[in-house]
């Protein structure tokens, strides 16, 4: 993608930080998605979404606290659903190993018509 500008949700976090920086390093245009970036971006409250999706093309997504809760699937539909609406052309989700929840959502990013990646991460500290 030209002109590449990627909204990292958790980008203050364990794996999202390193993402931000791998992205920046690289001179790739990186907002971050977090509850005390600006615009704000707070899985807790939708009305925080369209702000940090706007203007970008591509996003990373970390669900806080883990795909595996209760209402997860739910915020990934509704936040997938907003973000192709909104123009979002790839989506990289990470997700779990073998976990059915999180495969549930992952199957929300992969039927939502626009290019993506899933991660799995097995373990890690």
């Amino acid at each position: 993608m030209e002109n590449t500008k990627i909204l990292v949700i958790g980008g203050t976090g364990k794996t999202g930080r390193k993402v931000v920086e791998r992205l920046t390093d690289r001179g790739i245009s990186v907002r971050v998605g977090s509850r005390n970036a600006t615009p704000a971006f707070d899985w807790n409250d939708p009305s925080t979404w369209a702000d940090a999706l706007n203007g970008m093309n591509a996003v990373y997504i970390t669900f806080q606290p883990d795909l595996a809760v209760p209402g997860a699937k739910e915020a990934i539909a509704a936040f997938t659903d907003l973000a192709v609406n909104s123009g979002i052309q790839k989506i990289v989700l990470l997700s779990g190993k073998g976990e059915t929840e999180a495969e549930l959502c992952e199957q929300i990013v992969m039927n939502a018509g626009v290019k993506w990646t899933i991660v799995r991460a097995s373990w890690f500290f």
